[in-house]
């Protein structure tokens, strides 16, 4: 992500750069007062657009993020529902118990980087989420109480398996690189007029750059948004964890 930053940046302040090198350059009529007010209007339609898409962006982002948030904190409260649940049918269940903290372990050491910044390299095992189904179809329940505890557990199984499939995919999501190059090249449009128009001096361009850093920021929060499973801006995985409570030993 700040690597994606930092291109916009080098993008922005060489509109900057580009465009008070080319206002010393043009002959004085380009520079009237009637021109820089065609200017003016003409950027003002091009802000305005881009603050519309980039808010419709942010808000988007800030959508996506909160629900994914909820859909951890709802997976994590099935897992600790099914846990729960095969701890009460007894120790016969401890092997479905055992396959279950493996399964969801493995799903957060895909989704989420490790210390490093970088993920393991974990492939999705189908095998892996039918293993709990062996496990618990293999019980053999000796009272009404078991075989009801039993029929909940298979149908958490289900849910939490089909919820293993979707956060495998989501982590793979992003922003639509086509509708963030449009607005970063409304945003060099944007800086590249205003310098042209901008007084030759050096708070002039100190101000222009100050613009160019905020716009950054503006994009890495975007980024860090659509990205809710890695970066500095991240969903948590402690509330799966610590759905499965503490190692059996």
């Amino acid at each position: 992500m700040s690597g994606i930053a930092v291109v916009v940046f080098v993008c922005l302040a060489g509109a900057v750069t580009f465009g008070m090198t080319m206002s010393r350059r043009l002959a004085a009529h380009h520079l009237s007062s009637e021109s820089r007010d065609t200017v003016k209007l003409a950027l003002g339609l091009v802000a305005t657009l881009a603050a519309l898409l980039l808010g419709l962006l942010v808000s988007s982002a800030k959508g996506t993020f909160d629900a994914e948030r909820e859909q951890v904190n709802a997976l994590a409260a099935k897992i600790a529902t099914l846990d729960r649940v095969l701890a009460l049918y007894g120790p016969d269940a401890a092997g479905a118990r055992a396959e279950l903290r493996l399964v969801i372990e493995g799903a957060v050491a895909q989704i989420w980087p490790t210390r490093d910044g970088v993920r393991s390299d974990l492939s999705f095992d189908p095998q892996r989420g039918e293993a709990i189904f062996r496990s618990i179809a293999s019980l053999d329940p000796t009272s009404p109480v078991q075989s009801d505890l039993k029929s909940r557990a298979t149908g958490l199984a289900f849910e939490l398996v089909e919820g293993r499939s979707m956060f495998v995919a989501l982590a793979a999501g992003g922003i639509s690189i086509p509708v963030l190059t449009l607005v970063i090249g409304w945003l060099v449009v944007i800086l590249f007029g205003f310098s042209i128009l901008a007084p030759r001096n050096a708070v002039a361009g100190t101000a222009l750059i100050i613009s160019a850093v905020a716009v950054c920021g503006a994009v890495l929060l975007l980024l860090e948004l659509y990205t809710p499973f890695d970066g500095v801006i991240q969903i948590s995985a402690d509330p799966l964890l610590a759905a499965l409570g503490p190692p059996a030993r």
